[in-house]
């Protein structure tokens, strides 16, 4: 018995040791892209390297590798191949090879589109439209048939009908009919569109601490409305952007029987009442930095908006709040803030307090602001007597985002202006009119090269004592790169203060080497000035890095000033509009 056993483990040990000695191997002989195809998912190549292979198991997988290629090429509209299989050994070495005619790919020859439902009821200028889902059917006559595009061309249409009108729109059945000896298949759909939905009313659940007035105000979606899968999505998006909540579900109720008035069902988690935060970072215009946060998101049970900061950096300090009232009916979002700031830049220390009233409409495409604020300032400048100056303003802002991304955008444009009124001169020691225009444009030049152009203008018309924080300077981060944070502008003294005056422009050119990273090279220019015929503009230009982060895009530059011959270090997340 025990001689048994040892033969029995010595058999078993030199199968395995055979096995191991085995080498498989598998040649195809067919048009490249069809030979990718199987190389990537024939079932004799995916197990050709098991370690448990042995000759037998290698013989039936090769007998069954006709049937798996014609099962392949199916998918790829070749219905009538010609497969010449092949089997050789020599020694411990197994060679299957397999020459392969596809011959003619299939070839569409009729499409059958069915539509039943409410859709065939509705009016002809409405949308989706029978015409229309027929027109921009992904297979039509004569194209290859091809697995993926079959599958591709159905849901497409099931999803134009759920995303506008019809969310329980459904195929009924399918059918695609080969014709091996012609080489034609024959499609034929057919789709019940269901019943016609309109929004209803609001269903919210998840409130604590909010009335439902903070989520009502924020719907634009009316009762009665046509069901549009987009209008969610921007309500989900809206209620996010809020600040209130941490997380927001907002679903339609498709039961066929409430069609005529579909309840929306917003489901929401609020985030913590109070936050507070504690930070330290570095910024290339004004130094290392520390920053206490507070925010409270229930001031006095009003559901109004705290956020409080105190900054410490090398060359600013401040102190700020910001309160931000409930967006109400009319969607006006209305804000009240107040600060102390103190900065010393270039020579020129400033220090002021400020506090306004602010009220913002629009959707972030063209959102528009108006304003009231009061500003005291003391300014000192090296090497002179300090000035104080106090003004009132009336102001009026506009923001237009057309980018095909928010985050990361590679084509269209960003623009802002801003406008300031002193009207008073009794408030303000003297009237003045501050205008201030920002572009920034983006396009594609080819899929992985991208042209970033930008342009500011500033203005200040009035009186001459206007406070240091309604003129002008240039130079930094966002700015001229290659010179220092607000080192471009008039020379006071020892100091460099603001213009009248400025114009800065910027042409950047980035390679993207990978998804997310990227090289760029730039050429910056412009200054501040009090006259126009003093704007003569110096220019700086450099190389940087790029990364798209998982917070915004990142850059860092190295930029060399012309005029200054020196080299600045420049750091930038996010966009700045």
């Amino acid at each position: 018995m025990l001689c048994l056993c040892v033969l029995c483990l010595l058999a078993l040990f030199t199968l395995k040791a055979q096995a191991a000695d085995n080498n498989y191997q598998v040649e195809i002989s067919a048009p490249a892209p069809l030979k990718e195809l199987l190389q990537n998912h024939l079932e004799i190549i995916k197990w050709r390297d098991n370690p448990r292979m042995t000759p037998g198991e290698w013989q039936r997988l090769f007998r069954a590798a006709p049937k798996n290629i014609e099962q392949l090429l199916a998918t790829e509209g070749y219905f009538s191949p010609v497969i010449k299989p092949s089997l050789q050994e020599n020694a411990a070495t197994f060679i299957a090879k397999f020459q392969i005619d596809p011959g003619a790919p299939a070839l569409i020859s009729s499409v059958d589109l069915q539509f039943s439902g409410a859709i065939t009821l509705q009016a002809a200028s409405a949308t989706p439209n029978i015409s229309q889902l027929r027109e921009s059917w992904l297979l039509p006559a004569e194209a290859i048939f091809r697995q993926e595009d079959w599958t591709q061309a159905k849901r497409r249409l099931l999803s134009r009908l759920m995303m506008e009108r019809y969310p329980n729109a459904s195929i009924r059945s399918s059918k695609a009919e080969v014709d091996a000896k012609t080489h034609r298949v024959a499609l034929s759909v057919a789709i019940d569109s269901g019943p016609v939905f309109r929004f209803g009313g609001l269903r919210i659940q998840g409130l604590k601490r909010y009335q439902p007035a903070v989520i009502e105000n924020l719907n634009t979606i009316k009762p009665g409305e046509l069901y549009q899968q987009s209008s969610l999505l921007a309500l989900q998006t809206r209620l996010l952007e809020s600040g209130y909540f941490r997380n927001v579900e907002v679903t339609a109720d498709t039961d066929p029987n409430n069609a005529d008035s579909a309840s929306i069902h917003v489901a929401v988690e609020e985030n913590k009442a109070i936050k507070l935060g504690v930070g330290a970072g570095y910024s290339t215009n004004t130094g290392a930095r520390v920053q206490l946060t507070v925010d409270h998101l229930n001031l006095l049970d009003k559901g109004w908006r705290l956020t409080s900061s105190l900054k410490l950096e090398q060359k600013e300090q401040s102190i700020s709040a910001l309160i931000r009232l409930p967006t109400d009916s009319n969607n006006y979002r209305d804000s009240l803030n107040t600060g102390l700031v103190r900065t010393s830049i270039a020579g020129q220390t400033t220090t002021s307090g400020h506090a306004g009233v602010n009220r913002t409409w629009g959707p972030r495409r063209t959102e528009q602001t108006v304003g009231l604020s009061y500003l005291i300032e003391q300014k000192q400048l090296d090497g002179a007597p300090g000035t104080d100056t106090q003004v009132v303003t009336a102001s009026y802002g506009v923001t237009l985002r057309r980018t095909d991304n928010e985050f990361f955008p590679t084509r269209g444009y960003l623009f802002n202006a801003q406008f300031a009124v002193a009207p008073f001169d009794a408030l303000s020691g003297g009237s003045f009119v501050q205008s201030y225009t920002k572009a920034q444009g983006y396009y594609p030049l080819t899929r992985s090269t991208q042209l970033i152009v930008r342009g500011e203008l500033g203005m200040l018309t009035g009186n001459n004592n206007a406070p240091a924080s309604f003129l002008f300077r240039a130079g930094g981060d966002q700015s001229v790169r290659g010179y220092a944070y607000q080192s471009l502008g008039v020379k006071q003294a020892n100091a460099i203060v603001g213009g009248r005056y400025l114009a800065t422009g910027s042409v950047e050119m980035v390679q993207w080497l990978t998804e997310r990273w990227g090289a760029a090279a730039f050429v910056d220019f412009g200054n501040a000035a009090n006259h126009v015929q003093e704007l003569k503009p110096v220019f700086g230009y450099g190389f940087g890095a790029r990364w798209k982060s998982p917070i915004g895009p990142l850059g860092a530059d190295i930029g060399y000033g012309q005029a200054s011959k020196e080299f600045h270090f420049h750091f930038n997340l996010g966009i700045t509009f």
